[in-house]
């Protein structure tokens, strides 16, 4: 058996512990049960808010399910994906019996995004040493050496161990430091990249999603010769170095672990039932959807939409892991209004109606502007130009889905000219 205490760590002021979760042995399938319940100081603290708004009512009920499925699926949110779970599995030297969530909670500790904190019962928990912005090219070449399961010297190995394996996500990443800021650098993966340079068009359409009036976290791209790192600004972290609760929509929609939501629709429901600020979110959600719909972002699953919650309640989070469609997969994992191909313009727009989105139209036209501008930020990002050529050509397809007939495909790119200044 397992027991932690759960610990939330504030914007500002110093960790509150909030309930306990304890874990039962699993069995021959690995199936276990576990328990959460808040504990009664949490309850009585004028600052107390359920950290799972949809499943984890405020009050004395013992919440159950197993393998952490709903209802206690936010501390399953609490863990990174497949990168920094293997990660974390060699830092804290888990057995091969010891890979399941209850084991990396454990480990996991203090180190986790968002504010969410585990410790075992009556100990504070340890927490590892973020990296450095200056050590990006030591963790870049651990991490390309790691992943292919060659041999890593120990301390180079250690430092990425401590650094890389809270993030979520498939694809190597690790939080480092530049003085008082936190940022989440994402790195080349040399499995998962093929012929593409993902790294300069993530860079690329989080340039080009700023220039939608999308909400994003600060970038920053550097290169070493010819690889590079993303800087992405942590926006769990408050200026005070505190931490804001993050949620995803995966588990404010109730949805089963590896089962992810099947439309738009879905997602703009929960935003709206528990955002402070639903029309507002609601109608930046509708920008994002036609954002990912232009750039062909089909890696849009549930785990990468979240809310935060800071004193005032639950808003959408800023925009992220926003990549075009390198896998050439052509199909969404949501779907918008009758399916999971790219879109019109008019699908979109009825989307907007059903939602109750005003400017839909000039919505989409401000989102299509700035998609046009791929080729030009993505030589800026220093994208080969085989990949310009390629990627362009898919967004410019679904530019001219988006934006209607009436407009001349540039060929050189396949995208439209822009009919801004």
């Amino acid at each position: 058996m397992i027991l932690l205490d759960v610990w939330l760590q504030p914007p500002r002021g110093d960790p509150l512990r909030v309930g306990e979760l304890a874990f039962g042995d699993a069995d021959a399938q690995g199936r276990y049960e576990g328990e959460f319940r808040y504990v009664d100081e949490w309850l009585r603290n004028d600052r107390a808010f359920p950290i799972d708004p949809e499943s984890l009512k405020l009050g004395s009920t013992t919440y159950r399910s197993a393998n952490l499925r709903p209802p206690l699926a936010v501390f399953e949110d609490a863990l990174p994906d497949e990168w920094g779970r293997k990660l974390l599995v060699a830092a804290a030297r888990l057995a091969r019996g010891q890979h399941s969530e209850p084991f990396l909670l454990r480990a996991l500790g203090s180190d986790g995004l968002g504010a969410l904190r585990f410790a075992e019962m009556g100990t504070p928990g340890a927490q590892r040493q973020p990296g450095s912005v200056i050590e990006l090219e030591l963790l870049i070449d651990t991490a390309i050496r790691f992943e292919a399961g060659e041999t890593v010297e120990e301390a180079a190995l250690r430092r990425l161990l401590e650094a890389g394996s809270s993030p979520g996500g498939a694809r190597p990443k690790a939080l480092v430091d530049e003085g008082e800021e936190r940022w989440i650098a994402k790195f080349p993966s040399r499995y998962r990249d093929g012929r593409f340079d993902v790294v300069g068009l993530e860079a690329t359409a989080m340039q080009l999603a700023a220039a939608a009036q999308l909400r994003v976290p600060e970038t920053k791209l550097i290169a070493f010769g010819s690889r590079k790192a993303l800087l992405v600004r942590r926006f769990d972290v408050t200026p005070e170095q505190g931490r804001r609760h993050m949620i995803s929509l995966k588990t404010l929609c109730r949805e089963m672990p590896g089962v992810y939501a099947l439309t738009y629709s879905e997602i703009a429901e929960r935003i709206r039932k528990h955002s402070v600020a639903p029309r507002a979110d609601v109608e930046q959600f509708f920008r994002l959807m036609v954002f990912n719909a232009a750039i062909g972002n089909t890696d849009d699953h549930l785990k990468n939409f979240w809310m935060l919650r800071d004193e005032r309640g639950y808003r959408l989070a800023p925009a992220f892991d926003l990549v075009p469609d390198v896998g050439d997969r052509r199909e969404h994992v949501l779907s918008f209004l009758d399916d999971q191909l790219a879109p019109t313009g008019e699908a979109l727009a009825e989307l907007a109606r059903r939602w109750g989105v005003a400017r839909a139209q000039r919505i989409i036209g401000e989102v299509c502007d700035a998609v046009r501008q791929f080729p030009l930020a993505a030589a800026r990002a220093g994208v080969p130009p085989t990949n310009i050529a390629e990627i362009g050509a898919d967004i410019g397809r679904r530019v001219s889905k988006l934006a209607g007939p009436g407009m001349q495909a540039d060929p050189s790119t396949g995208l439209e000219p822009s009919s801004g200044p």
